[in-house]
């Protein structure tokens, strides 16, 4: 065996593998550099955001940061300093199509928080959560995590709103109230119930004159289905007089309903109080809303009702791709149809599934895409749940079989697309010429 020889390829390899991962190093750093926030870009945000922000450049993320000096708060009788949680924050990144994202932490109290969320919903910024982190806080302090995605002065401009609208509260009140502002409800009940159940479309239950209702919903969590009675539901609870009532209750959300449900509650003058989770490992995954309302009972079974329809019409709104292995066909096809969609001013949002999904997107689709000036797929391909079909308004197949006992409202078979492994480009073309189509017919449609 000639050592001599086995030696010398084993150097050329090494050398070969030390260029590779050094052009990749050096590919990932140029990334990182036309990535990064330029200092006009900054100083944009700081002049729309009325706040003086820092800039960590290993992660490319300039903060800008509001403490909450304003109201002292104790827990357990300690006093807090900002230093130690009571300081709101937006951070902002480039994202995937030129622009921004946002997220943040605002710190509020009780009597800021709806105001609040109206002016960051108003003013283009998604909430995503709200809740307390501390116990035995005076005055009590809760927590709304913001989203978005936009320019930098759009960004910076609604976080500003929202700031500006706790500053407008704490000038009209400089301690927090101890109530909702309104009318006061009486402890005697007397709900009409038939009323109720006319506005809300459900047969509710009656105690002592109170009134509650409950809307189950269902998912699956380790192989189970759960479903109303497991507290997977929406529901609501009235008390008061017809003329004076409070409501209170959950809403049971995917993730998509959120923010349209927010928007629909907040218009409706019904206060939200958390919105976090309540399970993992469900399928699919819910979010959960508590709220509390007062007035007119039939008015706060109006605004529950209007909550209620921009659910359905989040469902009304959404096409699923499914391929087999829901990595490369469905995900191309999802993606284009966003975009196309979005070009077209169609609100309909798509997603991509799979009958036995891969563990990972193909690295051949995710540079396709990438070429194309696409953002690369978050997580893992998904599976396809009933669930999916169930709210989808059509559901469009890639040669994969759908589950026998499932119908979708609408259904369509592009079962002529090529694999865009053997070659992505003819793939994406055909699906692209699919696409288009679809967008078309969708858009062509009244009251789209």
């Amino acid at each position: 065996m000639d050592w001599a020889l086995i030696s010398g390829a084993s150097i050329i390899m090494r050398v070969t593998t030390l260029k590779a991962i050094l052009g990749t190093l050096l590919f990932l750093s140029g990334l990182t550099v036309s990535a990064a926030i330029p200092e006009e870009q900054r100083a944009a945000i700081d002049q729309a955001a009325g706040a003086k922000g820092s800039y960590t450049p290993e992660e490319d993320v300039y903060r800008v940061t509001f403490p909450r000096t304003d109201v002292k708060v104790a827990v357990e009788g300690r006093p807090m300093h900002p230093f130690l949680g009571l300081t709101s924050w937006a951070a902002f990144t480039p994202d995937a199509h030129g622009g921004l994202m946002v997220m943040g932490d605002l710190v509020l109290f009780e009597d800021e928080v709806n105001a609040v969320m109206s002016a960051a919903l108003d003013n283009g910024l998604e909430v995503t959560a709200l809740h307390n982190h501390f116990f035995f806080d005076s005055p009590r302090v809760m927590f709304m995590h913001i989203g978005g995605n936009g320019t930098a002065e759009r960004l910076a401009a609604a976080v500003a709103r929202a700031m500006d609208k706790v500053k407008e509260i704490r000038k009209a009140g400089p301690q927090p109230a101890g109530r909702f502002s309104g009318l006061a409800v009486p402890e005697s009940n007397s709900i009409t119930a038939s009323a109720i159940d006319g506005i809300l479309g459900v047969k509710g239950q009656v105690n002592a004159g109170m009134y509650k209702a409950a809307i189950g919903r269902k998912a699956t969590m380790h192989g189970n289905t759960v479903g109303n009675q497991m507290g997977v539901n929406t529901w609501a609870a009235f008390a008061g007089t017809d003329d004076a009532a409070f409501v209170d209750g959950d809403f049971a959300m995917l993730k998509f309903e959120v923010q349209p449900v927010l928007k629909a509650l907040r218009k409706a003058g019904i206060h939200i109080v958390a919105i976090h989770n309540h399970m993992t490992h469900e399928e699919p995954p819910y979010v959960f809303l508590h709220y509390w309302g007062k007035g007119p009972a039939a008015a706060l079974a109006r605004g529950l009702r209007s909550a209620l329809d921009t659910q359905q019409t989040a469902h009304a709104g959404r096409v699923v791709f499914v391929c087999e292995h829901g990595a490369a066909k469905s995900v191309i096809a999802a993606a284009y149809f966003n975009k196309l969609a979005a070009e077209q001013g169609l609100g309909v949002l798509a997603v991509a599934r799979g009958t036995a999904p891969d563990p990972e997107f193909s690295k051949g689709t995710v540079a396709g895409l990438a070429a194309d000036g696409f953002a690369a797929p978050a997580g893992q391909p998904r599976r396809l749940e009933t669930s999916d079909i169930e709210s989808a308004q059509m559901v469009v197949t890639l040669g994969a079989q759908l589950p026998q006992h499932t119908s979708p409202a609408r259904r369509a078979e592009w079962n002529d697309t090529p694999s865009p492994s053997a070659n992505y480009e003819a793939a994406r073309d055909s699906i692209r010429a699919h696409v288009a189509s679809l967008v078309k017919e969708l858009s062509a449609k009244p009251g789209k």
